[in-house]
C-alpha cells in the first residue's frame, strides 16, 4: 500500500498549487497542445474494423495493425501511421526553392556580421558541413569546390563557384568563378579565386574557423593554406570567422519549412512508440542492439534517403525488489543487454530527412508478472518530467540570450519537490545545432560566456523567432515503491519559437508507453 502523503492524487495535486503559484498552469499547456491529441490517447474512427498482423514473437493479443495503418496496443495505446515523405527528388526540388528565398536574406546577414565576401571550401569526401545548405545538394567530388558569396555594394548579393559540373539548379543560382591564364592553365582554381576578389575588394573575408562546433569550424589546416597562398599574404589580415554569420543562417527557418519539419517529427515519434512497444520488444529475448538495428532498418525502407545522424540507443533504470535496491543508470545500454521484466527503457533517436534532423526521447515500462500498470511512483516521476519540460516550452522568449531563457526557466522551477537538470539545444539542418543553449544541469546554472576550451570567445546568441529547438531535459524524483531511491525521466521534444514560447511540433509523453 502507497500512504496517503505519498499518493499520485495527493502529490498531483500538490504540484498543480505549486505550479500555479509559478504560472505554470494547465491553460498554456492547452495552448501547446491546441488541436491535436496526447501521445497514446488518438481516436481511430477505423477501430473497430481491425486487421492482426504479427510483426515479432509477440502475443497476438498484445497488438493489432487497423485498416488505416494505425497500430493498437495491449493497452489500448494508439500509434498512428507513419506519414507520406517526400522522394529523393521531390525533396531536392523543394530544397532549390528554399534555397533561392534563404539567398535572399543572405546578404542582409553579411552586412550585420560585418562580412564583405564569405567563401565556403569543399573537399573531396571531406564536405564542409554549409555546402549543402548554401548550394544544391549535389554530390562534390572536385579535389576543393569553392561556393563564394560577395556584398557588392549596390549592386547586392553575387555568388560564385568554381564547381566544374553545373546542373541547371546551381547555374542559375551561381556564376562561374572567372576564368584566368596561369601557370597551371585556365582552370587554376586560386587563380580564379584571386581574380574574384581582386575585383571586388572586400574588406572583410569570413572562413569557416573560429567556432567550438563541428559546423562553424570546418576549415582545415590545408584549405586555410590554400585561401592565404592564392589570395597573397597581404590579404591574411581580412581573413575573419565566419562563426556568428553561419549560426544566423542556420538558425533562421523560412515559414514554409515548419509543416515538412513537423513531418519529420512525427515519424520520428510513431518509429519511437512502436519501437517502445511489444510490437520490437520481448522481455527477456529482446537486446539493446535488436531495438537499434530494427530502428536503422526502419528509417532506411522508409526509402526517402534518411539515416540516423547518431547512434540510436537506449538505456536502462530497473528496481530490485528483491534486494531492494536500483540497478545503477545504465547509459547507453550495452548492445547485448536484454530487456527484463522491471525496466524503464529510455529510447534516444533522430534522423535526417529534407535538410533536417530530428531530435527524440521517450520512456516505457516493461510490466512486471502481475502488473497492469505502472507503480504511482513512477506516474509521479512522469508528470515532474512534464513539469520541467512545461517550464521550458514558457519561459524563453525570442530575443533572449540562452542564458536569459536559462535563468527564466530555471525560476519556475525554483519551488518544485524533484531534481530538474535543463540541457536544451537548438535544432535544425543538424541534431546539435548551431543556436544558444538553455543549460542548467541539475539546476546548476554554467559560467557566464567567457571563454571556451581551446581558447575560442564563448558566443551566447539570442533566440530567434520560428527557430526550432529541442526541449531536452530530465527530472529526478524519489521514488516509494523503490525504497525512495531515485528515477530520471529524460525527454526530447522537438518544438519552435513563437511569441508566447515555444511550442511542440508533437503532443508530449503524458503517460506511460507499456510493455508486457
Amino acid at each position: 500500500m502507497v500512504s496517503e502523503a505519498t499518493s499520485l492524487e495527493f502529490r498531483v495535486n500538490k504540484l498543480e498549487q505549486r505550479n500555479r503559484r509559478l504560472k505554470l498552469s494547465i491553460f498554456p499547456l492547452l495552448l501547446i497542445l491546441a488541436g491535436t491529441a496526447c501521445s497514446g490517447m488518438d481516436v481511430d474512427p477505423a477501430g473497430d474494423e481491425a486487421s492482426l498482423t504479427m510483426r515479432s514473437s509477440a502475443a497476438p493479443s498484445d497488438w493489432e495493425t487497423l485498416t488505416d495503418g494505425s497500430i493498437r496496443l495491449f493497452d489500448g495505446r494508439l500509434i498512428p501511421p507513419l506519414p507520406e515523405l517526400l522522394g529523393v527528388r521531390e525533396q531536392y526540388d523543394l530544397r532549390v526553392k528554399w534555397l533561392e528565398k534563404k539567398h535572399g536574406h543572405l546578404l542582409k546577414m553579411m552586412r550585420q556580421h560585418g562580412v564583405g565576401a564569405w567563401i565556403i571550401i569543399n573537399h573531396e569526401f571531406n564536405d564542409d558541413p554549409a555546402t549543402e545548405h548554401v548550394a544544391p545538394d549535389l554530390v562534390y567530388v572536385s579535389r576543393r569546390d569553392l561556393h563564394v558569396f560577395v556584398d557588392a555594394g549596390e549592386t547586392g548579393l553575387e555568388r560564385f563557384s568554381s564547381y566544374g559540373r553545373p546542373n541547371a539548379d546551381h547555374a542559375r543560382l551561381f556564376e562561374s568563378l572567372p576564368t584566368v591564364e596561369s601557370e597551371t592553365g585556365g582552370g587554376d582554381v586560386g587563380a580564379r579565386l584571386k581574380a574574384m576578389i581582386d575585383r571586388y575588394q572586400p574588406a572583410t573575408i569570413a572562413l569557416n574557423m573560429g567556432g567550438d562546433r563541428g559546423h562553424n569550424s570546418a576549415l582545415t589546416h590545408d584549405a586555410y593554406q590554400f585561401i592565404v597562398e592564392a589570395l597573397g599574404p597581404e590579404m591574411e589580415q581580412r581573413l575573419i570567422s565566419s562563426r556568428e554569420l553561419i549560426e544566423e543562417y542556420f538558425d533562421t527557418r523560412l515559414p514554409e519549412e515548419l509543416e515538412h519539419y513537423r513531418q519529420l517529427v512525427l515519424a520520428t515519434d510513431i518509429l519511437a512508440q512502436r519501437a517502445l512497444s511489444n510490437i520490437v520488444i520481448t522481455p527477456g529475448v529482446t537486446t539493446a542492439a535488436d531495438l537499434k538495428w530494427w530502428f536503422n532498418q526502419q528509417i532506411a525502407d522508409l526509402s526517402v534517403g534518411s539515416e540516423p545522424w547518431f547512434e540510436i540507443h537506449t538505456a536502462i533504470q530497473r528496481f530490485e525488489p528483491k534486494i531492494g535496491v536500483t540497478i545503477p543508470y545504465v547509459h547507453p545500454a550495452p548492445d547485448d543487454l536484454i530487456y527484463q521484466l522491471g525496466d524503464v527503457i529510455h529510447l534516444d533517436t533522430g534522423f535526417n530527412y529534407l535538410g533536417f534532423a530530428s531530435d527524440w526521447q521517450k520512456v516505457a515500462y516493461v510490466l512486471r508478472d502481475g502488473e497492469d500498470d505502472v507503480p504511482e511512483g513512477l506516474k509521479v516521476a512522469l508528470y515532474n518530467a512534464g513539469v520541467a519540460q512545461r517550464a521550458m516550452l514558457m519561459a524563453p522568449r525570442p530575443g533572449m540570450t540562452g542564458r536569459e531563457a536559462t535563468i527564466e526557466t530555471i525560476a519556475m522551477l525554483q519551488e518544485v519537490d524533484f531534481l530538474p537538470s535543463l540541457y536544451s539545444h537548438a535544432i535544425g539542418h543538424h541534431g546539435h545545432a548551431l543556436g544558444p543553449s538553455i543549460n542548467a544541469r541539475n539546476m546548476v546554472l554554467g559560467p557566464a560566456p567567457g571563454v571556451y576550451g581551446g581558447g575560442n570567445p564563448a558566443y551566447d546568441s539570442v533566440l530567434r523567432p520560428g527557430s526550432y529547438r529541442s526541449i531536452e531535459l530530465s527530472a529526478t524524483t524519489a521514488i516509494p515503491e523503490w525504497n525512495g531511491e531515485t528515477l530520471t525521466i529524460p525527454f526530447e521534444d522537438d518544438a519552435h519559437l513563437t511569441d508566447e514560447g515555444y511550442v511542440l511540433f508533437r503532443p508530449p509523453q503524458t503517460s506511460w508507453y507499456l510493455i508486457r
